[in-house]
This record gives C-alpha cells, structure tokens and sequence, in this order.
C-alpha cells in the first residue's frame, strides 16, 4: 500500500520567509502594503490577520484602510488611486469577496499594475499568456514553490485543475502551460469528473466542496494539492479531498489545514517585497 508522503506547506514557507527576513533587513527602508477592507465578512477577517502576522514576522509594514459595506464605488476608485500615487507604498491588496454593491473587476483593473501584489489586474494576468511571470496570482505561486520544493516534474505530466475560477484555475493552468504541462481543467459543468483526474499525474483542486476527491478518482502515486477550506457543521476545517482515503493511493499530498495556505501568504509577501525592488530608484 502506498501511503503519500505529506507536503508540508507550513514549513517550507518559513524556510522561504526566513531568507525573505534577511533581504528585507538589508534594504533602506521596510516595503509597505495597504489593504482595503470593506465589510465585515469572518474569511476575510481572518485572513487579514493571518497576512498582518505574515507582514510582521518579515519586517513588511502594513496597513488597513476600512470600509462599511455601503461605501460608494466611485469612493474606493478614488482612494485606490491615491495610493497608486504615494511613494512610500508598494504593495495594494483589495480584499475579496466585496459586498454584491461593487465591481471587484472594476476595482482591480485600478490599481497600479506594478503594486498589484495578487497579481490580479488584467496587465498583469495577461502578461502570464506571454510568459511574463512577475507578478503570479498568491495561491497558484505558493502551489508552485510546494511543486517545486517537492521536486515534481511538470514537463509533460498530465495535470488536472479542479477549477476554473479567476483565483485559482485560469492563472494556474496558464502557469503550468508555462512549464510544458499537459493541462485539464475540469469544473461544476464537466460530465464525467473521474475521466479526467484519474489520468492526471498532479492533480489540484479547488472547488471548495467536502471530499468531492475520493480514492477512486486518483491513479496511484499521484501528486495531490488541496487548496480547498471547507468548514463542517462540526466547525473542522478540511479540504475538497478525502485525506485519510486518498493518502493511500497517492505518492504526495498536501494536508488542510497547513498546505497550500501558508504558501499563499508567503507569495504575497514574496510580491510586496518584489514590488519594493521594482519601484526603488
């Protein structure tokens, strides 16, 4: 029985954090990062103090601008362009989900592509079709620096992306590409789910549903990354895959929680700091 060796997110992002301290330590002054937070949504909270403590533990300054959720669109545009002009900013983050009163696209596309740290303006995201990786979406990044860690070939493996979102899927697909994978995205739509994954050397999924991968999807010795943070009626928090199940079949994967999301964060401080050397004279 094969029994997957566990990809451990949390401590590979503290080796990298460590080495990002000591650069940050040698510049003139520590790289800053605004975040606009508008509302009061509990995932968002959370994650702005899991990113504030990320902040504080590389020596990045950090800064929250707060909203109610009736703030005026044309209010936030204004703003963001305020700190597009200030110097001593390098990094903006425009928290997601907003409340359903504003364009999250709209608002994206106005912030400086250049401290664009989620590398989510369509500059930035189509500059991945042509390979320009300067500024990589957080998830996909952290998956690839475990990917990388782990020393899992992608040139010419089969993967399949549990998704297709904006976040996670597209930008992911694009950067596997990048490396000469042969790429399947499958998502809500697609007919026949097992087809796909059970042909995929890594699979990666997504799609925020509880245990929707199972043994039976997975060819044995497949990589596995969970990006998936489902919260049971119990209050446990898991992934979109069958852990203890698919650890049988699979030669590596990532556990929830301590995988994918600690090299998220890690890859926005990552682009903060290379904002910061992007924009110095």
């Amino acid at each position: 029985m094969i029994m997957a060796g566990i990809i451990d997110g949390k401590k590979i992002a503290t080796e990298r954090e460590n080495a990002l301290k000591e650069k940050i330590a040698k510049t003139h002054r520590p790289p800053r990062l605004d975040t606009i937070f508008v509302g009061q949504d509990e995932g968002s909270k959370v994650y702005l103090g899991v990113k504030n403590r990320g902040c504080k533990r590389v020596g990045i300054e950090t800064v929250t601008h707060k909203y109610e959720v009736g703030v005026r669109e044309r209010d936030l545009r204004e703003h963001i362009k305020s700190l597009n002009k200030d110097d001593d900013i390098d990094g903006i983050l425009l928290q997601l989900p907003l409340p359903d009163n504003l364009d999250s696209k709209v608002l994206m596309a106005q912030i400086d592509p250049v401290k664009d740290i989620e590398g989510m303006h369509p500059i930035n995201l189509g500059g991945l079709i042509a390979g320009d990786e300067r500024r990589v979406p957080c998830t996909p990044k952290g998956i690839l620096t475990m990917l990388d860690h782990e020393e899992v070939e992608l040139k010419g493996a089969e993967v399949c992306i549990v998704s297709h979102s904006m976040i996670v899927g597209k930008p992911m697909a694009i950067l596997l590409l990048n490396r000469d994978a042969t790429v399947t995205v499958v998502h809500e739509y697609t007919r026949d789910l097992s087809a796909h994954t059970l042909v995929a050397d890594v699979i990666i999924t997504a799609a925020g549903v509880p245990g929707l991968i199972t043994p039976d999807k997975v060819s044995p010795g497949a990589v596995v990354i969970d990006v998936g943070m489902n919260r049971l009626e119990s209050g446990e928090l898991v992934g979109d895959v069958d852990y203890e199940g698919v650890r049988k079949k699979a030669s590596k994967i990532t556990p929830v929680p301590g995988g994918v999301g600690p090299t998220t964060v890690l890859s926005l401080l990552e682009n903060t700091y290379d904002a910061y050397v992007e924009r110095k004279p």
